[in-house]
């Protein structure tokens, strides 16, 4: 057929060329839609995509999901070490096997732990970490945290939202705890301080990996609280921790504390023993009985109690000749000799600690009125009952008024001090004389709005709980000055990951000097509920009981002692033996 083109050209075109360019504007039509469809899932795909994040670690890739905000990233439950079940109870940990495939880090772990007043909880295959990052963009400091409770606990149940937002990777770290982590009887098969090579190995697995989270490997921070802290301290003491760890924030937890160290691991598991009929054996077979008792069992025998201050387990001093020693001293010893990792240190303590103390008010209280001398600190050794009369005769006079009625003010002080206050302050000063990195001091008393939900109404609140600065860090909702005074803390805490140097927007022109021997700076963060807060550095804290509780240290202090890997019999039957001797003659 003939067609005129413009211009008055004629084409020729055939019946054929027309059904050949029907054909090709079908087919386009065609393509186009795929094309669209094809974009659309892609679009989709993408989509997807940004509501998770694969990355890449020594044990294969994990993903990770977006937070509920949608504003940063979580991995639970990564791996970084194998089965610590059965024939590995006990023992230091090893490194986690690879993944099979992609693992989808979606699932929590808790390491088993005991409970007192309700089920327990957690998994004995429980060596995990959970990681928090905005994106993959390297260099954020790393914040480490260490969950603890009378080395009973290691869950942690706030958001780190507010840590994560201030461009920071958080890592929280699990580790056995009870007699998993500390059983210590100074043998093969139970040397002691399982738990804080636990640590250890996590922070060799984030020194390893953290950089593809966006983390900065060569500055880990470690944040900790209550026995927490004292792991924390600890770590820094130990050579398994050389070149893992870069600074150190320990709240309300010292190295020092008379409940940190076990004075007496080998009563400890004996009086798990009784309860499991095992008295009398040898350290060695009862380390090795203890590995095939059944979870529930085992836990059933760890409801124990003590009133001067020490917990059933707990990290010990190690038999230097066995393998993989992390404690090779006393703490107070290997500060003096100054033989630690010398990192930027900050340390915490809250103006009401002796709440920790507030669950047991009922039982104790009378009990203290009635024999005060039961609740002495484990870390004082008086030589004779004389000493030991004239020391409780101090201690009800500085802190009761020399009566034997106890009110509850004098109860949460005298609680406070020996628990917390007096050994934070004691380790940083015993820091400060020989480390050669800055140490610095927080005393936190701001009584915000969260002491509103104080479950004991026997007991008066004037001031901060024992925990209560942790409110402050985490994504807590506050009043409007709450959140002025969580900003400011957190700004601090998160400068002092950076630089090593605390510092807030809040009081632009003060200064959080260190803690010198001759100048015994701290900063104070207080303030009233609903009013705003208040920052300014001191001087000299609780001057009088530091004074008083020096003059009985530096007359009676008794420092833990490292526990013997010899063949040895447990206390069992060494008491009959005892008694036998004493038959004959």
């Amino acid at each position: 057929m003939r067609v005129r083109a413009r211009k008055g050209i004629n084409v020729l075109i055939s019946d054929n060329s027309i059904i050949g360019v029907r054909v090709q504007y079908i087919y386009m039509l065609i393509m186009t839609g795929v094309s669209c469809a094809f974009l659309f899932v892609l679009i989709q795909v993408l989509g997807s995509s940004a509501q998770n994040l694969i990355v890449n670690t020594t044990q294969g890739a994990v993903k990770g999901f977006l937070n509920e905000n949608g504003d940063y990233y979580a991995f639970y439950g990564l791996r970084y070490g194998e089965t610590t079940a059965k024939e590995n109870r006990f023992l230091a940990p090893k490194p986690a096997p690879p993944y099979p495939g992609l693992y989808d880090a979606i699932h929590k772990v808790d390491c088993l732990q005991p409970s007192i007043n309700g089920p327990d909880v957690g998994i004995e295959d429980c060596l995990a970490l959970d990681v928090f990052t905005k994106n993959e963009t390297a260099g954020k400091p790393v914040l480490v945290w260490l969950e603890g409770e009378g080395y009973l606990s290691s869950r942690m149940t706030y958001s780190f939202r507010q840590l994560v937002m201030e461009d920071t990777v958080v890592v929280s770290l699990n580790y056995r705890v009870s007699i998993f982590g500390f059983l210590c009887l100074g043998v093969p098969g139970a040397p002691g301080n399982a738990g804080l090579k636990d640590v250890v190995l996590g922070l060799q697995w984030i020194k390893e990996n953290i950089a593809n989270f966006g983390g900065d490997p060569n500055n880990v921070v470690l944040l900790a609280h209550g026995s927490g802290a004292a792991i924390a301290d600890l770590i820094t003491l130990s050579p398994l921790s050389q070149g893992l760890i870069h600074k150190v924030i320990a709240l309300s937890g010292s190295a020092l504390a008379p409940w940190a160290i076990s004075y007496d691991p080998i009563g400890s598991a004996e009086i798990v023993a009784a309860k499991l009929a095992y008295s009398g054996k040898p350290l060695t077979d009862l380390a090795e009985l203890l590995k095939t008792v059944q979870l529930d069992v085992l836990l059933h025998t760890l409801n124990v109690e003590f009133t001067n201050n020490t917990v059933l387990f707990a990290p010990c001093v190690e038999d230097s000749t066995l393998n993989g020693t992390f404690l090779h001293d006393a703490p107070v010893n290997i500060l003096k000799s100054g033989n630690y990792s010398h990192v930027p240190y900050l340390a915490a303590y809250t103006d009401r600690e002796g709440t920790i103390r507030a669950n047991v008010l009922n039982d104790w209280r009378p009990k203290m009125e009635a024999n005060l001398s039961q609740f002495i600190q484990a870390d004082l050794e008086f030589g004779s009952e004389e000493n030991r009369t004239n020391a409780v005769d101090s201690i009800r006079k500085f802190y009761f008024r020399n009566t034997t009625s106890i009110d509850v003010e004098d109860y949460l002080d005298f609680h406070g001090d020996t628990a917390v206050r007096i050994s934070v302050i004691k380790g940083v000063q015993a820091r400060a004389a020989t480390s050669k990195a800055e140490v610095r001091l927080l005393e936190f008393a701001y009584r915000g709005s969260t002491n509103a939900n104080w479950p004991y109404p026997a007991v008066p609140l004037n001031g901060v709980k024992h925990g209560g600065i942790l409110e402050y860090l985490f994504d807590i909702n506050m009043s409007e000055e709450g959140a002025k005074a969580m900003a400011s803390l957190v700004k601090h805490f998160v400068t002092f990951a950076r630089t090593g140097t605390p510092s807030s927007n809040a009081f632009p022109g003060q200064q959080w000097l260190p803690l010198k021997n001759e100048d015994l700076n701290y900063y104070y963060f207080g303030g009233a509920y609903n009013q705003p807060h208040i920052e300014e550095l001191k001087k000299s804290p609780h001057t009088q009981r530091m004074e008083f509780w020096n003059d009985l240290y530096d007359r009676y202090y008794k420092a833990p002692s490292r526990v013997s890997s010899a063949p040895k019999f447990a206390a069992g039957i060494t008491l009959l033996f005892c008694i036998a001797i004493l038959a004959i003659f």
